[in-house]
C-alpha cells in the first residue's frame, strides 16, 4: 500500500516500523525538525519537514490517489482538515485519524473519516487501572475494515506473564500473531512463553477488537 503518515511523535515511530516491515510505500510529513531528523536516522526514510495541514504540502508530498492516510496530529481539528483534504482534494482512498477526546469519534466518522481512532474510546469502559494509559494499545487499521491488529505490552502483573502460549485459551476470531521483545521479532509457537515488556501483535476482527484488548488487559488478583 501507499501510506502517509501526517504528524505525530510516538504513534508515528510505531506506525513507520511497522508499515515498513511489510514493504509498503511511505510519505512521512512531520513539522517538529528535530523529531524529523531523528525519524529519518531511525527508520532510514525521507521524511518531509511541513505543516500537514497545508494544501500545498500535500501538493507537494505527491499523495494523489493514495491508499491510506493517518492524521496524527495533537489537535483533533486539524486532523479532521487533513483528512478532509486528503479525501476531498487528493483522492486519498482511505482517511484515518488519531483522535484525542473520545467524543468525536463519532462526528469524524460523521464527517466522511473512514476511521477515527481513540485509545480511550476503545479501552475506557473495559480498564480501571490508572496505570494502563493511551500507549498500553496501539491500533493499526489496515485497508480491510474488518481486520484489527492491535499491540498491547504485558505487564509484570500481567495475568498472561510467564504464560506459554499453549496455556492461554483465546477465543475464536482472536489470535497473536508475533511477539515483539527488545529488537527481536518472535513468531509465536506453542511453547514461546511471554515475558515482561513483551509487546504482542494481536489479530482479530474488528468485533472484537475491544474483546481483544479486555483479555490482554487482565491482571494478576492480590
Amino acid at each position: 500500500m501507499r501510506i502517509v503518515i501526517a504528524g505525530g511523535q510516538t504513534k508515528a515511530d510505531f506506525l513507520i516500523g511497522m508499515f515498513k516491515k511489510n514493504h509498503h510505500k511511505l510519505v512521512v510529513i512531520n513539522d517538529t525538525p528535530s523529531y524529523a531528523e531523528y525519524l529519518v536516522q531511525k527508520h532510514k526514510i525521507d521524511v518531509i519537514v511541513n505543516d500537514a495541514t497545508s494544501k500545498a504540502a500535500l501538493a507537494d508530498a505527491g499523495i494523489e490517489n493514495f491508499d491510506v492516510l493517518v492524521a496524527l496530529l495533537p489537535s483533533d481539528a486539524d486532523n479532521l482538515a487533513v483528512c478532509q483534504l486528503a479525501k476531498n482534494v487528493f483522492h486519498v482512498k482511505k482517511t484515518v485519524a488519531a483522535v484525542s477526546d473520545p467524543k468525536n469519534v463519532s462526528y469524524f466518522k460523521l464527517l466522511g473519516i473512514d476511521s477515527a481512532i481513540s485509545a480511550t474510546y476503545l479501552i475506557a469502559k473495559q480498564i480501571e487501572k490508572a496505570s494502563v494509559l493511551e500507549s498500553a494499545a496501539h491500533s493499526i487499521v489496515t485497508e480491510f475494515d474488518s481486520l484489527a491488529i492491535t499491540t498491547m505490552s504485558v505487564q509484570e502483573n500481567s495475568l498472561f506473564n510467564g504464560m506459554s502460549l499453549k496455556d492461554i485459551a483465546l477465543p475464536e476470531g482472536i489470535s497473536i500473531g508475533a511477539i515483539m521483545r527488545k529488537e527481536e521479532v518472535i513468531v509465536p509457537k506453542g511453547n514461546t512463553v511471554l515475558q515482561t515488556d513483551d509487546r504482542v501483535l494481536i489479530i482479530s476482527n474488528s468485533q472484537r477488537q475491544e474483546e481483544a484488548i479486555r483479555l490482554f488487559n487482565q491482571i494478576i488478583s492480590n
